[in-house]
């Protein structure tokens, strides 16, 4: 599997979490005032309280949670006090993040990236000064305890980019940036021991080393894997199979290309230039890879949709935020903001506010539209504007699904805008979502919570060794083998009434 997409994440956390600067003790008083702070604001702002979680649930977690704070406690201790609150609400766009400016250049990281194969994990990357650690290594422990146990600590301990009881996001997550996690979670180590075995050897070895700053550690992937490194652009054509027509569209983000580029412009003519090359080369099978697309921008996976949609489509049925929400849209320094809100958004019965114009229609690209089979590639980082993508396709009865479950839910998410919380005396910070986005889809075409794959895979030990796309590779397989889990729909032509 190329490493490209894990380079441009890695340092996601890094930009939110500093683990070495100096010391905190927050007094009973400050901590207690700090979780009844958050909560309060998630009361007032988050349109998912109780939607996982039951209501009440929450408020013995919360009443738990304050009363246990009764002695001083350090800042990664509260860190770890706050973390269940916000867990518990089962939402993949809640983050809880360290304070800001909390990360530097010294903070060191785990040398490796770690791969699982069944119930073992592999070092699939090595960036330590010990290069006899090559691929295939197994890795047993690390600080004394089994990597099976500290991943399932770290994957159930952040909730980000997995929706509801689903596992696939947050268990890509956590491996993706394994080191990350742990620096996030445990605090930063100038060295870990470990235990391993080499390939193909039943002995057990126990070995120091030392971790490398982020810098370092950059330094040292380009030079040891750099023809490795995956230079694909987002929404890069490249035909695969010249004797089945079949080429894969990379789709590695539904954010815009340009940073003032409100309208995405810039995004609908890449995507405009991807369809006129697949036209142009005869594509009969489409590969649409998105694993690893964390979402994005609405409007831009309506614009993908529109290549293959059979008829107009909406993505939305509701948008809605509670009431408190209004006060973070209309700010007083935007005389605009005000006009701007009572234009975009109406009054609920229940108090709070709908988007008027969540049900937007888009209409198909007649001319460019793709007709023939689509397979999609997919993981738990699948997750926002990507399962949207997916879900709408699914309730279109087309496609075939290929890897893992995607991160988010079938039905939509909590999502949209933004509100950036930060506690008064540790000064962590928490996104909470403003939005509850339900999608234009008919709940008895699910095939699961998320969106499953109708074929699942999952890595073999050759997989690992070669690098490989084992679900790309699995999946030009049944285009080789013409399966297809979904006929494409044939829209019949208008005919003039006689």
């Amino acid at each position: 599997m190329k490493i490209g997409r894990i380079l441009l994440f890695t340092g996601l956390l890094i930009g939110l979490c500093n683990l070495i600067s100096p010391a905190q003790t927050l007094t009973p008083e400050q901590a207690r005032t700090d979780l009844s702070y958050l909560k309060r604001k998630l009361d007032l702002l988050h349109p998912g309280m109780g939607y996982y979680t039951p209501q009440a649930r929450m408020e013995q977690l919360y009443d738990s949670l304050y009363n246990r704070l009764t002695a001083p406690m350090d800042y990664l201790a509260f860190f770890h006090h706050v973390s269940p609150l916000v867990t518990a609400l089962k939402d993949g766009h809640t983050n809880l993040n360290h304070r800001k400016n909390f990360i530097s250049k010294q903070t060191r990281f785990i040398p490796f990236y770690i791969r699982p194969v069944g119930t073992q994990y592999f070092i699939s990357h090595n960036v330590s000064p010990d290069t006899s650690l090559r691929r295939g290594t197994e890795l047993l422990t690390i600080n004394g305890r089994t990597v099976a146990d500290l991943h399932h600590e770290l994957m159930n301990n952040d909730h980000s980019g997995s929706d509801g009881d689903n596992l696939t996001g947050r268990r890509q997550w956590s491996l993706v940036q394994f080191a990350d996690y742990y620096a996030a979670w445990y605090g930063s180590s100038d060295s870990i021991v470990i235990t391993y075995r080499f390939p193909k050897d039943t002995l057990t070895r126990q070995k120091r080393l030392a971790c490398p700053t982020l810098h370092g550690f950059r330094a040292i992937m380009q030079r040891r894997y750099r023809n490795e490194i995956d230079h694909r652009p987002n929404l890069s054509v490249r035909v695969v199979d010249t004797l089945t027509h079949t080429a894969v569209l990379r789709v590695s983000s539904f954010m815009g290309l340009k940073k003032t580029d409100p309208f995405q412009w810039a995004f609908n003519r890449r995507l405009k230039q991807a369809f006129k090359q697949i036209r142009q080369q005869n594509v009969q099978n489409l590969v649409v890879d998105m694993q690893g697309n964390g979402g994005g921008i609405v409007m831009n996976s309506a614009r993908l949709l529109q290549y293959w949609m059979p008829k107009p489509f909406t993505i939305m049925e509701h948008e809605e935020m509670k009431g408190a929400a209004r006060n973070e849209l209309v700010t007083r320094w935007n005389p605009f903001s005000a006009l701007n809100f009572s234009l975009q958004y109406k009054h609920t019965t229940a108090g709070g506010f709908a988007s008027r114009s969540s049900r937007r229609r888009y209409r198909p690209k007649k001319q460019m539209a793709f007709k023939g089979n689509l397979y999609f590639l997919m993981n738990g980082a699948s997750f926002s504007a990507t399962t949207s993508v997916l879900a709408k396709t699914l309730d279109a009865g087309m496609g075939t699904f290929v890897g893992e479950a995607s991160g988010s839910a079938y039905w939509g998410d909590f999502a949209g805008h933004f509100k950036m919380v930060t506690l008064p005396n540790s000064r962590m910070q928490v996104r909470i979502p403003l939005k509850k986005l339900t999608h234009a889809v008919v709940p008895d075409r699910a095939n699961g919570f998320t969106v499953e794959p109708d074929f699942t895979v999952t890595r073999s030990y050759d997989d690992l060794m070669a690098n490989r796309d084992y679900v790309l590779d699995y999946t030009l397989r049944l285009v080789r083998q013409g399966v297809v889990a979904r006929q494409p729909i044939k829209i019949r032509p208008l005919q003039a009434s006689r």
